[in-house]
């Protein structure tokens, strides 16, 4: 078994899911919508402004933070930027369940959950 090839596999078949899909579909739509694509790039470039000066949310300017919140409230409105971020979401969840799969494999653990189910697993919840 070569882990390279079985790597290209899993990236083809997560390059192929109907996550990835509805993820850049959406992004699309979002981008076609002139108001949710002002938002979102506004929201980015306080986001990098931020980053480039090593700040968190609350090492903020208020102004900023302000401007950051009211980006928030607004863009959880639009149905072009609310579908993205659940499809951005399920697909970080597939990842994310792809990691759990391989750290358990690598933990000499076979990935399931115990018998009581996710319930009691605090790796998918």
């Amino acid at each position: 078994m070569d882990i390279y090839t079985k790597a290209r596999e899993l990236a083809q078949a997560i390059s192929q899911s109907e996550e990835l899909k509805k993820m850049k579909d959406s992004e699309a739509a979002m981008m076609c919508d002139p108001e949710a694509r002002k938002m979102v790039e506004e929201y980015q470039k306080i986001q990098m402004e931020a980053l480039k000066n090593g700040l968190h949310f609350d090492q903020l300017p208020e102004e900023q933070q302000k401007k950051l919140e009211e980006l928030d409230e607004k863009m959880s409105k639009n149905k072009h930027i609310v579908a993205y971020m659940e499809a951005q979401e399920n697909l970080e969840q597939i990842l994310r369940s792809v990691n759990l799969i391989i750290t358990s494999a690598l933990n000499d653990n076979d990935g399931a959950c115990p018998s009581s189910g996710c319930a009691g697993c605090t790796s998918c919840n």
